[in-house]
């Protein structure tokens, strides 16, 4: 099952600066971009430059999730004195746009290669990359990279929740893994949390997955019955017998309900910036209303300068109040840490509690 990957594109029309678009595609050449500047400017152009792309938009096709690919766009300074360029803005990491140059004079062509890495992209893509200017009458624009991205290996779903387990019981989900080899299969999964968590693998032959015709094994994953009390997450490695992709990761996230709750079940910091003061609470209770103590809570993060309190929240002991104080001192765009939680509660002597958010420098 290959796949040829576009590398480089044939660019649609040339431009014509001050005039109609040619009516048909051809190869553009660098000498098509634009006419030479008019012997005679009107004057609220004069000495500035204008920037023209000879095209906004790049398609890379059909593409698998192995390799970059490169992509050229030309251009050209069309106006009557120089143009540079000062910036260029992707809005993803996916894409590195590369200039020969800064600084064009007028007729002056350039290029901006881009090259796009589709790793861990799926599906039809789109992104933007800005062009920013020293021009006034072009101070910016905007090009686009599409590509339609098949993963050599696909994984459905990306993660898997369990619904809410009682104590003793056991659960069981799947996840679906298609590959593109005639003889694709599984060979191999294995959970980081194997005391939680049991793994078992099903080769169920070709399977249609989204108009093709794929190979497909299925990777059970399995709560035990004597999984304890807490909010339990698992990285599971996945082996194949393709060469181009012979491992694959995926998580499971289960939560196993004991007598203790904990109300709310996260801890949400939202959006917020270095500098920023915060005050969160939560409370660790017993459903069936029966005394237990708060040995002790912590939470590990250089993100937080932090202070924690806890007390009763009831004469009986049976709910106790946390609470979280203090302020954010670095950023963590994706931050997320768990907060420990030991008791004197047989079988439930660890809880844990996630604290999330988005910390930004500003």
């Amino acid at each position: 099952m290959n796949m040829h990957r576009t590398t480089l594109l044939t660019l649609g029309l040339g431009l014509i600066a001050g005039s109609a678009s040619m009516g048909h595609a051809q190869a553009l050449d660098r000498n098509d971009l634009s006419p030479e500047a008019p012997a005679v400017m009107n004057p609220s152009v004069k000495n500035k430059g204008i920037l023209v792309m000879s095209s906004k938009t790049q398609d890379a096709g059909e593409i698998l999730d192995l390799e970059d690919v490169d992509l050229t766009y030309l251009f050209r300074n069309t106006g009557a004195g120089p143009l540079t360029i000062t910036q260029v803005k992707t809005t993803c990491g996916c894409t590195v746009p590369e200039l020969e140059k800064k600084t064009y004079m007028p007729g002056e062509s350039g290029t901006l290669n881009v090259k796009f890495d589709p790793r861990g992209k799926a599906g039809a893509i789109a992104r933007n990359i800005t062009i920013f200017t020293d021009s006034d009458s072009t101070p910016s624009e905007t090009i686009i990279v599409r590509a339609l991205v098949k993963p050599v290996v696909v994984i459905e779903p990306k993660v898997v929740p369990f619904e809410a387990i009682q104590k003793g019981n056991s659960a069981t989900k799947e996840f679906k893994i298609y590959g593109r080899t005639d003889d694709f299969k599984v060979t191999r999964a294995t959970a980081s949390d194997p005391d939680v968590f049991d793994i078992e693998i099903e080769d169920m032959g070709e399977a249609e997955y989204r108009g093709e015709n794929l190979r497909l094994s299925i990777v059970r994953v399995t709560v035990k019955d004597n999984a304890r009390p807490d909010n339990h997450r698992t990285d599971i490695t996945i082996r194949t017998n393709d060469e181009r992709k012979p491992i694959v990761t995926t998580t499971a996230i289960a939560r196993v309900l004991g007598d203790l709750k904990i109300d709310p079940v996260r801890v949400t910091m939202g959006r917020m910036v270095v500098g920023d003061a915060f005050e969160k609470e939560f409370v660790v209770g017993s459903k069936s209303g029966t005394a237990f103590n708060i040995k002790s809570v912590g939470l590990s993060t250089i993100a937080l300068e932090h202070e924690i309190s806890y007390e009763p929240a009831n004469e009986e002991k049976s709910e106790w109040r946390v609470k979280i104080t203090g302020t954010v001192t670095h950023p963590a765009p994706r931050f997320n840490t768990p907060i420990l939680i030991t008791t004197d509660v047989e079988d439930e002597s660890e809880l844990t509690v996630q604290m999330y958010g988005q910390l930004r420098a500003e």
